[in-house]
């Protein structure tokens, strides 16, 4: 399990603020989705967390490491928004593609035991069925379930997922909240995800946090849903200007 700390987050595209001044807590072990509307900063807030892109001020850290150590000890997981289906017309079977969450930086396996550990993360997804079949051949329900079950193969401690359910149907996208909910409560794992869906994500995720460019809310999925659901702001993208 991870904790993960914020601490005035500020970003830069160019010269539009797109970050400012964001900082929140996620206990170890919590689920927290964060919402808000499109071009708001969440999908750069994620990349941040991962260790991707770097603040213009401030800083993340997790278990008290800075975020680039804690991304070079394996300790975060991380699915981008479309992986999936930028994935899909690769010419690589479902073990392939779970097998990479194997590779560390340097390019070799971490486990000798790779065989095993894909059958088991497929087995955690509920997706062992599809082992040796193309991922271009899936539904994009079962393709997320793909990825999830690869990010899960380097047995991070922190798992980051922006937009999941993004071009999946109804049915399919409670199927992944349900098992993301599943491996939080069963694992322990820490989970930051990023969603359009607030009904289904709030049901599951523990807390929310609502961002745009700045932190409008943060806290549990009954005060959000109680409080805050109906909030302009939660729906309207604005122009910052710091």
């Amino acid at each position: 399990m991870a904790e993960v700390k914020l601490q005035d987050i500020s970003f830069r595209y160019n010269t539009e603020l797109v970050l400012s001044n964001i900082t929140f807590s996620v206990n170890q072990g919590e689920f927290v989705v964060a919402v808000g509307p499109n071009g708001a900063g969440k999908s750069t807030m994620l990349k941040i967390i991962a260790g991707l892109i770097e603040p213009i001020s401030g800083q993340v850290l997790i278990d008290h490491k800075d975020v680039r150590q804690a991304a070079k000890q394996g300790i975060i997981g991380y699915v981008p928004q479309h992986y999936a289906q930028n994935t899909a017309a690769f010419p690589a079977t479902v073990e392939e593609i779970v097998a990479l969450g194997l590779v560390n930086v340097q390019g070799a396996v971490k486990n000798k035991g790779a065989k095993h550990i894909v059958t088991h993360m497929l087995e955690l997804v509920g997706a062992q069925e599809l082992h040796g079949r193309r991922i271009g051949e899936l539904s994009g329900g079962q393709q997320q379930r793909v990825m999830v079950a690869r990010a899960l193969a380097g047995n991070p401690q922190l798992l980051l997922l922006d937009e999941p359910t993004s071009g999946v149907d109804y049915a399919a996208s409670a199927k992944i909240y349900e098992l993301l909910s599943q491996l939080n409560n069963t694992l322990g794992i820490t989970i930051v995800m990023v969603s359009h869906d607030i009904e289904n994500a709030t049901r599951f995720a523990s807390k929310v946090a609502c961002i745009n460019h700045s932190l409008c809310f943060f806290g549990s999925s009954e005060q959000f849903r109680t409080n805050h659901a109906t909030m302009q702001h939660l729906w309207y993208y604005s122009t910052y200007t710091g």
